[in-house]
């Protein structure tokens, strides 16, 4: 592949990332950690335990990330069902408080950010509050109602047992069915949370055909990252990076943007 393709794509993955916004409407909950970053204490000042009653309040279904025994079932079987709620300080002077509220998606993705929410009140745990609550008029305002979708990633089920070969694969459907398929294109409509944050790239990557692209399986089997599929031939963009695998020379290969044109790795992938 030439060096002006790779640019192409690498151009392409930026711009990807800008235009495939997702929609909060794509998700069914949102889950709410016990402790904020900019505090030394869970829940501090109660502000945790806001978020999630205020979420609640304003039509949404929101849980502390803790409380797994509380979570519906569909949750604990796929965690992409929901969003986790961040809240961050941002800089107010001395006498000003401002908080912003981010929603990330199962990968880490901003889906969706609040207006900055100001309070002028000098009591920590009052500011907080009132600052909050002003970010809070952008999910008060929006008109929010989950629709469910087709291609939603769920987790893999049988992961834990089996092996995985080209014959015979069970995987989760969005409503979260067991489904026994014989060929992996029959997997097109059927998608997998991306289970292994590392692998080697020298192990035995099995390509299994999914709604605009690829999943690749190891032999634990686990999913270890989702393919795009471009408008280039064997160029790939790696959902949830900024990266693409592409074919040169018959061999394929695994590439990060780093603002440049990266470092390849090679990768044993079987279609």
């Amino acid at each position: 592949m030439s060096k002006k393709i790779v640019i192409l794509v690498l151009f392409m993955l930026v711009s990807w990332y800008g235009v495939a916004q997702k929609s909060i409407n794509d998700y069914k909950y949102i889950i709410v950690p016990q402790k904020f970053d900019f505090f030394n204490t869970e829940d501090q000042y109660q502000l945790n335990s806001l978020t999630k009653f205020l979420f609640n309040k304003y039509g949404y279904e929101a849980f502390f990330a803790g409380d797994v025994d509380e979570f519906p079932e569909d949750l604990k079987k796929n965690h992409c069902l929901a969003l986790t709620a961040e809240v961050t300080k941002e800089r107010g002077g001395i006498f000003k408080t401002k908080l912003l509220i981010s929603l990330k998606d199962c990968y880490g993705v901003t889906v969706m950010t609040s207006q900055i929410g100001e309070s002028r009140v000098k009591e920590y745990k009052k500011a907080y509050n009132l600052a909050l609550r002003d970010a809070f008029v952008t999910f008060q305002n929006f008109n929010y109602k989950y629709v469910p979708k087709a291609d939603v990633m769920v987790k893999p089920v049988g992961a834990e047992t089996g092996s995985v070969n080209e014959s015979t694969i069970k995987v989760a459907t969005p409503e979260n069915k067991i489904v026994e398929t014989t060929k992996t294109e029959e997997v097109e409509s059927v998608k997998t949370e991306v289970v292994s944050t590392t692998h080697d790239f020298s192990d035995l990557h099995y390509a299994q055909e999914i709604k605009n692209g690829f999943q690749l399986v190891n032999s634990e089997p686990k999913i270890v990252m989702i393919l795009l599929s471009t408008a280039a031939e064997n160029v790939f963009i790696v959902k949830g990076k900024s990266a693409i695998v592409f074919k040169e020379d018959g061999f394929w290969y695994y590439s990060e943007n780093n603002g440049e044109l990266g470092d390849k790795t090679a990768m044993n992938i079987k279609f």
